[in-house]
């Protein structure tokens, strides 16, 4: 039997992409499902679906302006949210991949490796890099 792997942000950019293209045994779990701000509804979902990994792609990501004109949701969905799913991930020990961005290096050259230095350039950048900082 295949590995099962929940994805969070189920209803966003990625997991559309997922859904067409992919042949993995893929969970697909939107904010109304999955809420990573309550750290009961992250656990009562592993318990329900048993997930082998968990693929968090659930963020705050456009408009670019609302990290600016509401930061609280900046913060609270992709810092705060992201360390609640590591939490719950490392109890029940199941693996995490965790999407992030190309905003958390500073946006002069682009092709940037994981080894190349961050330094974001916007808020957006900020909030995903202390999301990775959690994981």
């Amino acid at each position: 039997m295949k590995k099962l792997i929940i994805v969070t942000g189920g209803k966003g950019r990625f997991a559309k992409i997922l859904k067409k293209k992919s042949t993995l045994n893929l969970k697909f779990l939107d904010k109304k499902k999955l809420n990573i701000l309550d750290t009961d509804s992250i656990e009562k979902n592993i318990i329900k679906y048993k997930p082998n990994i968990f693929l968090h792609c659930a963020a705050l990501s456009r408009p670019m302006e609302m990290h600016y004109t509401n930061i609280s949701k900046s913060i609270n969905l992709n810092i705060i949210g992201t360390a609640n799913v590591v939490k719950i991930c490392q109890k029940h020990n199941i693996k995490l991949i965790f999407f992030s961005t190309g905003y958390v290096y500073e946006g002069t050259k682009g092709n940037y490796k994981e080894s190349d230095p961050v330094k974001p350039f916007n808020n957006y950048g900020l909030a995903k890099l202390a999301g990775e900082c959690a994981v």
